[in-house]
């Protein structure tokens, strides 16, 4: 695998074909392993093998037509936006808080466990910023032509994205994980709606360069 010859390509012929007009391709990922800052908002820097995560998903997405990279404010995410915008000279990056990590929804599951240990505030704010996040960045294309976007985000973030994108209940997010710097990618037509291909895939990280936490 080169940067020149990505394992990942946009829509395949037969898709384009049972499913004519433009397609939106979002390749997701989650930010690079980090040193807590501890709370309030438990952010902070990419530890070492954050970097060197970052710069491996970077090599993979590397020879994509990226038209924008869409990233979290959170410090952790953005630093990992950084080494890959890199690999894209001339391609914006926009920040956005509808991508910072946050509790989907309250599943049952951990109910007691997110009252005793969440603010208040954060379980109600949560399901609206993430409900918010899927309109803002989970639709066709506007015009007639593919439209190809990073986004970088968190774990229960993605997490809730996929659940959406399958049609699962809100708090199926609770079922999901994602190692950092792993990839996620959905595709999006007016004429199919939503599609997942890959989710957590670590394909580019030895073994020793994959953590969930």
């Amino acid at each position: 695998m080169t940067a020149d010859q990505p394992d990942i390509q946009p829509d395949d012929a037969e898709s384009a074909e049972l499913f004519p007009g433009p397609t939106r391709h979002l390749y997701i990922l989650r930010h690079g392993r980090y040193i807590s800052s501890g709370p309030p908002d438990y952010d902070g820097p990419l530890a070492e093998m954050g970097i060197q995560q970052a710069g491996l998903i970077a090599e993979r997405l590397a020879g994509l037509p990226i038209s924008v990279i869409q990233c979290s404010t959170l410090q952790r995410a953005r630093e990992t936006a950084v080494i890959i915008a890199e690999r894209f000279p001339g391609v914006e990056t926009r920040f956005s808080p509808l991508l910072c990590e946050c509790v989907a929804s309250v599943p049952p599951l951990v109910k007691a466990y997110l009252e005793e240990n969440t603010p208040a505030h954060e379980l109600v704010e949560g399901p609206i910023q993430a409900r918010a996040a899927w309109q803002q960045f989970f639709q066709p294309p506007e015009g007639d032509k593919d439209d190809n976007q990073i986004i970088v985000s968190s774990g229960n973030l993605i997490g809730y994205f996929v659940g959406q994108a399958l049609g699962a209940p809100a708090d199926a997010w609770i079922r999901s994980d994602i190692q950092h710097c792993g990839l996620t990618e959905i595709t999006i037509k007016r004429t199919r709606g939503t599609l997942l291909l890959r989710h957590n895939d670590v394909g580019h990280l030895p073994p020793e360069l994959r953590t969930f936490v």
